[in-house]
């Protein structure tokens, strides 16, 4: 049996009078990529929100390496959850010093990541004159910057090249050889087909699919049978 790092237990989500979150019940093996599939709207971020404590008020529980959740947690868990949050008039690292500093981590870290990343060389440009792609990069080095055993990352690809879509899949299947569980979450089924490892559908905020994927299986075919009538 698979060992689970992350699960949620029956984990609904309320806005107002307006439920978004119906009962999920995620399991996300270690050391394994978990594709989150979802058309816009359908309840990922909120999901990921959840698990990153940037949503407190909800209902059912969390576990993480096998004890409830707590906001400590989070020292282990690395995200990057919509947009990433950095200051434009800083360069790359000084925006990661920042985050060192928070986390009460050595600096000397922070060129490692940006070469993971391959953004190193972006000297003393300031952030606001990057590219989205390039945003996009910083923001999962500042994710990675603490060593987390679980890594979140919502629609990494967006803004992305062909090139660095490329890149930033193998560096996600590297870092699950590497040991590093990661869930990606994304409305386009390409995105997940080439790295994960277990898929999930959430649909209309309710999780109706959750196995291991084959890449001899076509994902299309399982989305369109799984939403078929529901979207």
């Amino acid at each position: 049996m698979k060992e689970i790092i992350f699960q949620t237990n029956n984990l609904s989500k309320s806005f107002k009078n307006k439920q978004v979150l119906f009962d999920i019940n995620l399991q996300i093996p270690k050391g394994k990529v978990y594709g989150l599939l979802g058309v816009n709207g359908a309840g990922k971020s909120t999901l990921m929100k959840i698990m990153t404590g940037i949503i407190t008020d909800y209902t059912g529980n969390m576990i993480f390496e096998n004890n409830d959740w707590s906001r400590n947690d989070l020292k282990k868990i690395g995200s990057l959850i919509e947009y990433p949050a950095l200051y434009g008039n800083l360069t790359a690292l000084e925006n990661l010093k920042l985050a060192c500093l928070e986390e009460d981590i050595n600096l000397d870290k922070r060129n490692s990541v940006l070469q993971m990343l391959k953004i190193s060389d972006t000297g003393n440009k300031k952030v606001s004159e990057f590219s989205l792609g390039m945003k996009q990069r910083l923001g999962i080095a500042m994710a990675l910057i603490k060593d987390p055993s679980l890594l979140i990352l919502d629609e990494p690809f967006n803004g992305l090249d062909p090139y660095g879509i490329k890149e930033l899949k193998e560096f996600i299947k590297g870092m699950s050889k590497k040991g590093v569980t990661t869930l990606v979450s994304s409305h386009i089924l390409s995105d997940i087909q080439d790295i994960a490892d277990i898929v999930g559908i959430i649909n209309d905020g309710k999780l109706i699919y959750q196995k291991e994927y084959k890449h001899t299986q076509n994902l299309e075919d399982i989305f369109f049978k799984e939403t078929q009538g529901r979207v």
